[in-house]
């Protein structure tokens, strides 16, 4: 890399490591950074979590942050990276690594720009270790050759990316704005209709025609990670977002099933209250199935009421805090009102709302194309400042 020389990771930053430990959290106090906060490039202020100011210097042993240190997610998630910027005293929790430098061999926004790079981010992906979650070893990561040109040229290559990525993110930040609009789209246009749909016609409690059925949890020892014969696929909230964590148990194990047309709610957030369908299988204990009287409720009908905005807001409002997760409260469900038309009046709200997605979809994916080109061309950058093209 020409007057570019590697350094060994252990010998330009110190190390500090919280993981191993688990902190007791309060309702106010320091703020607690987790691995939650830590996002691609930036800290997020949410998920907001304390622990007791009286608890700080005891839990606080293994080093204090500062402004300009870079924070690093060891797993779940692994990889992300983000410069610390704040000026009040935080503490930090398991599942983070934070670097600060020895001496003045580098400056932290190009280490930061550095670990973003497809160049750092290949190497880690191709050590970390892990079946389910992926994660690295602290003794490997010390191992790392992190090439650093002299001060100078860090600083113009700092420059030259901040300029390029200030606009780039303005970007980006629009475009994220623009896709939590069109999700509010499908929000408003749910609410318009069941608020006409409650002006017209009587409402009872949900209880009186609809059942919520929870799962069940087998035990991780009756896992099967292949489908065989006699086994089932367990369904868990990730997996309607993908298929990489497929899991089966034999279908004798449970009596908790669900079909592909089933409305299902994710019962444990973020984000709570999740209305789901579309896998067919066993369901654990973070799902429940909503099951309509089908003589007075259409499923479809019941799934896109449990969607819309009033009563999404009415069940997360008051949804409890359970193991660190907001959970819903089931009893507030069951008190909930839904307007009952005729079959005939259901499936024609069913075909108005159907005739509807497929604008704001499209919409989605052509917002969500435009957020994906724009962060290749970040990750492009990056590539080029550190192959000394830039």
């Amino acid at each position: 890399m020409g007057k570019w020389k590697k350094y060994i990771f252990k010998d330009i930053s110190k190390f500090i490591d919280y993981r191993g430990r688990t902190p007791k959290k309060t309702d106010k106090g320091i703020p607690l950074i987790t691995a939650k906060n830590v996002r691609m490039g930036y800290i997020s202020e949410e998920p907001k979590e304390y622990i007791a100011t009286k608890d700080y210097e005891d839990w606080m042993t293994r080093g204090i942050p500062k402004i300009g240190d870079i924070l690093f997610t060891t797993e779940a998630p692994l990889g992300n990276v983000a410069e610390l910027t704040f000026s009040y005293k935080i503490a930090l929790a398991q599942r983070l690594v934070t670097f600060q430098p020895l001496k003045d061999d580098y400056i932290s926004n190009f280490l930061k720009y550095y670990m973003l790079s497809p160049i750092f981010q290949n190497e880690l992906w191709s050590k970390a270790t892990g079946t389910t979650v992926k994660g690295i070893k602290t003794s490997v990561l010390k191992k790392f050759e992190i090439p650093l040109p002299p001060l100078p040229e860090q600083k113009r290559i700092v420059a030259k990316l901040d300029g390029l990525f200030e606009k780039i993110d303005q970007a980006i930040v629009l475009l994220e704005e623009n896709i939590e609009h069109s999700q509010d789209l499908m929000g408003s246009v749910l609410d318009g209709i069941f608020d006409k749909v409650t002006e017209d016609y009587k409402a009872v409690p949900l209880l009186k025609h609809v059942d919520f059925i929870g799962g069940s949890q087998p035990s991780k020892s009756l896992f099967s990670y292949k489908l065989q014969e006699g086994y089932v696929r367990l369904i868990q909230i990730r997996d309607y977002k993908s298929d990489n964590h497929l899991v089966y148990i034999k279908e004798n194990s449970t009596k908790k099933f669900c079909e592909e047309d089933d409305v299902m709610i994710g019962r444990y957030g973020p984000p709570v209250f999740q209305i789901l369908r579309g896998i067919k299988g066993a369901y654990n204990v973070a799902l429940m199935k909503a099951i309509p009287d089908e003589k007075v409720i259409l499923k479809d009908y019941l799934y896109y009421f449990l969607m819309n905005g009033k009563i999404q807001n009415y069940i997360i409002s008051i949804s409890q805090r359970s193991a660190g997760q907001s959970g819903i409260n089931k009893k507030a469900l069951e008190a909930y009102e839904i307007a009952i038309p005729s079959l005939k009046e259901q499936q024609k709200i069913v075909n108005t709302i159907k005739a509807a997605i497929p604008k704001i979809e499209r919409t989605q994916e052509i917002t969500n194309q435009n957020l994906d080109n724009l962060k290749s061309l970040k990750s492009s950058l990056l590539d080029q400042a550190f192959k000394e093209e830039l």
